[in-house]
């Protein structure tokens, strides 16, 4: 469509493959856990003198910090911008009322800036309007980030036998949120009762975050020969493929988990937390199974559940996961609506067109409702 891509993001090793692909990236300074107030205000200060440099055309801001600092930079250089929700975190953690409160404040005023504030579910939306965050012709509910369907696509199925172990991953931050405890615990339970269950872990391990596994507790964990932790990883689609359930036990306030959506893309059964954002994701009993957040013996039940399961049974909860992202998570259903946002705020030939030209045979209504 002839427009520029700039990406503003803390520095990391995928900083000079989004330059590769042809993005402007700006390294964006401070850890993004930080609360120290000062450079908190240098966040806002850096992403104002940003703005007002480069004159963009049109923000689209993401995760907490970033929707409130960048809206209020947004607003002070006249430039339209919209603000993504990817879960609501501290919003929703009941141990940091303060902190809490301090956010919702700020949330607040970001609202009053931005031009529109789109959640990933209907739950984290409803949040924010109870509590008079918003008002609701701002909001939107975009359905998850979407998922690239022909990247994460079953493999061909092998005539092999039934595995005597079936195989538990756990794939994500390795933070206590997200229910790596409770994923620990089952294991241990089936390590300790001579189960037959194999449970594998993939994913960073984040020391500057608040709730984050440190690596001493990992290495136990390997050393008790409980769980399999294989470090991080480029490319999850191996793991997926090697494993009978992907497990995410999070009681984080998740927007909609992507290892879920790949999962189920894959065509692999799911067993997560009836809890916002992930039950978006899961039918349960029909591609995958829901269980109590924060409660390790009701994830061991439902494992225990799935082990009971015959291979066809389980063959089924996967194309199932996989028909629902087909009908609800592809990529392509999600970007639309981001080219239909753009459109309405910048005045640009091609966009308006190829706007035009998907709402010619699309109906559905993409404005804030």
């Amino acid at each position: 469509m002839g427009l520029q891509l700039y990406i503003i993001a803390p520095h990391d090793h995928y900083s000079t493959r989004l330059m590769a692909l042809g993005f402007h990236f700006i390294p964006l300074p401070n850890s993004m856990y930080n609360t120290n107030p000062i450079q908190e205000l240098g966040i806002l200060r850096f992403l104002s003198e940003v703005y007002r440099q480069e004159r963009f055309d049109f923000i689209i801001h993401y995760t907490a910090k970033p929707n409130i600092y960048g809206s209020i930079a947004a607003f002070w250089n006249r430039i339209p911008a919209i603000a993504v929700t990817t879960g609501l975190g501290l919003l929703r953690d009941e141990k940091n009322k303060l902190a809490a409160r301090a956010v919702k404040s700020l949330y607040r005023l970001a609202s009053l800036l931005t031009k529109e504030l789109w959640f990933l579910n209907e739950d984290d939306r409803h949040y924010f309007l109870k509590n008079k965050m918003i008002k609701a012709s701002k909001t939107f509910v975009l359905p998850s980030e979407g998922v690239n369907i022909d990247w994460y696509r079953p493999k061909p199925k092998k005539l092999i036998s039934p595995r005597i172990k079936l195989r538990f991953l756990y794939a994500g931050r390795i933070v206590w949120s997200k229910g790596v405890g409770e994923f620990y615990q089952t294991a241990r339970y089936f390590k300790e009762n001579n189960l037959p269950g194999e449970f594998h872990l993939v994913g960073f391990i984040v020391p500057d975050h608040p709730d984050g596994v440190s690596h001493s507790t990992i290495q136990e964990w390997q050393n008790q020969e409980v769980i399999k932790y294989h470090g991080e990883s480029e490319d999850i689609r191996p793991f997926i493929h090697e494993t009978d359930c992907v497990v995410l036990p999070s009681y984080f306030g998740e927007g909609v988990p992507r290892i879920l959506l790949e999962a189920a893309s894959m065509g692999k059964p799911i067993i997560t937390t009836d809890f916002v954002g992930c039950k978006e994701v899961v039918e349960d009993g029909k591609n995958g199974l829901l269980c109590k957040p924060k409660d390790a013996k009701d994830l061991i039940n439902k494992i225990l559940v799935f082990t009971e399961l015959n291979q066809r049974e389980r063959e089924l909860m996967g194309l199932a996961g996989r028909r629902k992202v087909l009908e609800e998570f592809d990529e392509t259903l999600i970007i639309d609506h981001y080219v239909r946002a753009i459109a309405r705020y910048i005045a640009f030939p091609s966009l308006k067109k190829k706007h035009s030209m998907k709402t010619a045979n699309h109906k559905s209504p993409s404005a804030p409702v």
